[in-house]
């Protein structure tokens, strides 16, 4: 695994080959790290790519032209190596194709490219994925950025932790409550039955905040998530995905929360397996591209 390192006057951002994965965001100005170390007692990993699959599939198994594939939850980019496409100070690219062990669980010929470029304190990723098969493709794709709380946010016992900052959550017309669903015990959708009540956009992260785990939230109810402590926002990240989630993990009291635009989410308990069927899946023709981007802004 490789580690490359773009920057400019107010960022130095760290990527590994790896899954191509934001591994570290520090400001210049006062040292100060955004991104979780991927400590994995609480969590592993600091902001994977999810690709081709956001979430999981029922019984891990999709079926596409009469057949069974099985792949994992969150999909298999986040832990292949990328190769480096092309990079200067400030910006990188790096791409990802087919490989036999991809096709064993996955039938499609890709190439994706990922892309990091920074402008002031924002941090701009790109997902550009191009279907190479000569069949229409099923995919989706999304974030996982995990982002750390402020080392003075701290509980009770001294310990660094998330509870204690707010998120605000943003959208065109103001939302007084958040509609969101929840995963059952096999990480399956179980649909938008629940309303977070905001106050002025905001809500409180409290110890037991996410102990129901993710909050899945569809139909682009917000484009804007940030973070504030003590009033301050500290990361914001902007979006167009029609989906996004919420984590961080149950039960832990940790020091980080993701934000995670969706192009795309996991089953539901009843879904009937078709590749072509899935909520929020995206579909493309042979040469056809997908292009999307989100930004997170650093303060």
């Amino acid at each position: 695994m490789a580690e490359y390192i773009i920057e400019n006057e107010c960022l130095k951002v760290t990527i590994a080959s790896r899954g191509c994965e934001i591994i570290s965001v520090v400001n210049k100005s006062n040292g100060r790290e955004y991104i979780w170390n991927g400590s994995p007692e609480a969590w592993k990993r600091h902001a994977p790519v999810l690709f081709p699959l956001v979430g999981r599939y029922r019984d891990d198994e999709s079926i596409y032209n009469g057949r069974s594939y099985h792949m994992t939850q969150h999909g298999f980019a986040r832990d292949m190596e990328f190769s480096l496409v092309s990079k200067t100070d400030s910006e990188i690219k790096m791409s990802l194709t087919q490989t036999k062990e991809t096709k064993i669980k996955y039938p499609f010929n890709f190439c994706l490219t990922l892309g990091y470029r920074l402008s002031g304190n924002n941090l701009i990723a790109s997902y550009d994925v191009l279907n190479t098969s000569d069949t229409d493709m099923y995919f989706s794709i999304g974030g996982h950025p995990a982002f750390a709380a402020p080392l003075d946010s701290k509980d009770t016992e001294g310990r660094v932790t998330a509870a204690g900052c707010e998120m605000l959550f943003e959208a065109k017309n103001k939302k007084q409550f958040l509609e969101y669903g929840l995963l059952n015990s096999e990480g399956l959708f179980i649909g938008e039955s629940h309303k977070l009540q905001l106050e002025g956009g905001r809500v409180s992260i409290t110890p037991e905040f996410f102990d129901a785990d993710a909050y899945i939230v569809e139909n682009s109810q917000f484009n804007s998530v940030s973070l504030l402590y003590r009033g301050k926002k500290f990361v914001t990240v902007e979006f167009d995905a029609p989906v996004f989630g919420i984590w961080s993990p149950a039960h832990k009291n940790v020091p980080f929360v993701c934000i995670e635009p969706w192009y795309g989410r996991c089953d539901r308990a009843d879904f009937n397996k078709q590749l072509k069927d899935r909520e929020w899946g995206n579909e493309l023709s042979p040469q056809e591209s997908f292009f999307r981007e989100y930004k997170m802004i650093f303060s």
